[in-house]
């Protein structure tokens, strides 16, 4: 354990900062390819603002043809969620998204 406590530290990761809760929740957005750049636009003008930040944006083009899925990572205090989910629901009226769904999309393969 020694050694992986060095190891952060040389990679210049506090401890502190290791230990740390992440408030993040993970938002996925389906839409056709072609309205991705005015759904992109939507996502980052609904969702960031004030506390709650956008930390991360990928997006999968393997679904079936002519769809794609965003997944959104968002840093979102606690006392921001309930701000959080009634912003996810007016992105929900746009055009352009056919579904919404919180949490991870990926499929986890058991070995």
């Amino acid at each position: 354990m020694r050694l992986f406590h060095l190891f952060l530290r040389r990679a210049g990761v506090q401890a502190s900062a290791a230990r740390a809760p992440r408030n993040t929740s993970r938002l996925t957005v389906v839409c056709p390819r072609e309205q991705l750049p005015s759904v992109r636009r939507q996502i980052y003008r609904d969702l960031h603002a004030g506390d709650i930040q956008i930390a991360h944006v990928s997006v999968d083009y393997g679904e079936p043809a002519g769809m794609v899925r965003a997944s959104i990572t968002v840093d979102c205090p606690p006392p921001m969620r309930s701000e959080l989910m009634s912003r996810a629901r007016r992105l929900q009226a746009h055009p352009g998204i056919h579904e919404i769904h919180w949490g991870s999309a990926r499929r986890h393969a058991l070995n």
